[in-house]
């Protein structure tokens, strides 16, 4: 299987024999979805994965998926209703799913009682109401973090050979996937800048409260756009825990920058000081360095990125990431996507090697 990838990733690679005039490759992330819109004013929208991987981890034996086990798949809706004197009222429901085994978590078991929430055929992703006003909009429930919204470069978020899997950007929840419940969302953009900020508000200490939030935890982003050069895109974001004990909380920080160098390619850089406990990894924390391009040629999106991982804490958490994929559009709304990608640590052998194939449509 492993020389049948190898083949298709040649052959995606040399498929294409020009250059095209696309700009760099766009956020392909949740929200990068079609919508169909019905006469009641309500946008539904979604988007089906399925996706072959072979993940080694030293040198135990290859692991053999075929699922969504990221949860690409999507489904939702979106409505918007003007109440008059430039107010709407905005609301956003979205699921994912995992049309390979039916269960919406990455390779739960779904044996005990306990595990019974994390085996559900559709999770709640997003689901929020509020309120778009001309000085911004402000809204409740549950939301993409600022921090993941603002500067997703990687075209394969929510797959096997995503980065963050990797380490080539930040995991969990405070990091670069993190998706947040129980708050309160202001957002606002004015000319170039776009400012997001996101505060918990339920108490974990309560015994009915089942979010992935405590109350006072935040998140926020700012952003520029075109602003000095046209094509350069730079911004800050952070992710606070406040309910590290005995403390006043930890963060995590990431500034980031993007710059469309040709018509058909650009650039981007980040880099995030993670502190909170398993942004980094499971032992420790560290700061992470990415740098990556995206180039299109004729239909399709090539993705190379590299990033180095220094460790707070022993020198064997310490790896060098490197990822490189293609994608291929077969339409408007379908493409094929193929990649390797590989974190090697420095001291150890437990290096992850992944190489996956996957389909996508988006409705």
């Amino acid at each position: 299987m492993k020389k049948l990838l190898n083949m298709l990733f040649i052959l995606v690679f040399s498929s294409s024999i020009y250059a095209g005039g696309a700009s760099m490759g766009s956020n392909q992330g949740h929200n990068a979805m079609s919508s169909a819109k019905s006469s009641s004013g309500v946008h539904f929208y979604g988007r089906m994965y399925i996706g072959y991987d072979d993940k080694q981890t030293g040198s135990a034996a290859d692991v053999e998926n075929l699922d969504d086990g990221g949860s690409k798949s999507r489904l939702g809706l979106k409505f918007t209703e003007s109440l008059g004197s430039g107010l709407q009222l905005v609301g956003n429901l979205e699921y994912k799913f995992d049309i390979g085994d039916g269960t919406s978590t990455n390779e739960t078991s779904c044996a005990s009682t306990s595990e019974a929430s994390s085996c559900r055929t559709f999770d709640l992703h997003v689901g929020n109401l509020g309120f778009k006003t001309p000085f911004g909009y402000i809204g409740a429930g549950t939301f993409e973090s600022p921090y993941k919204t603002m500067g997703q470069f990687d075209n394969n978020m929510d797959t096997a050979i995503a980065l963050n899997e990797h380490g080539g950007t930040s995991q969990g929840n405070s990091g670069i996937a993190g998706n947040v419940e129980s708050m309160i969302a202001y957002s606002v953009t004015a000319g170039p800048a776009t400012f997001a900020y996101m505060v918990g508000v339920s108490d974990s200490r309560g015994s009915n409260d089942n979010t992935n939030t405590d109350q006072s935890d935040y998140a926020l982003g700012l952003q520029f756009k075109d602003m000095l050069v046209h094509g350069l895109t730079i911004g800050y974001s952070r992710s606070h825990d406040q309910s590290v004990s005995g403390g006043s909380g930890e963060s995590n920080d990431r500034f980031y920058a993007s710059m469309k160098v040709l018509p058909n390619m650009g650039v981007f850089v980040s880099h995030e000081d993670l502190s909170i406990a398993g942004s980094y990894n499971a032992s420790t924390v560290g700061d992470i360095r990415t740098i990556g391009t995206h180039y299109k040629m004729g239909m399709t999106d090539l993705q190379l990125v590299y990033a180095k991982g220094d460790s707070d804490g022993a020198a064997t958490n310490d790896y060098k990431t490197l990822g490189v994929s293609a994608q291929m559009n077969l339409s408007k709304s379908t493409d094929l996507t193929i990649g390797y990608i590989k974190q090697d640590f420095d001291s150890t052998g437990s290096d992850i090697t992944t190489r996956g194939i996957g389909l996508t449509h988006k409705f």
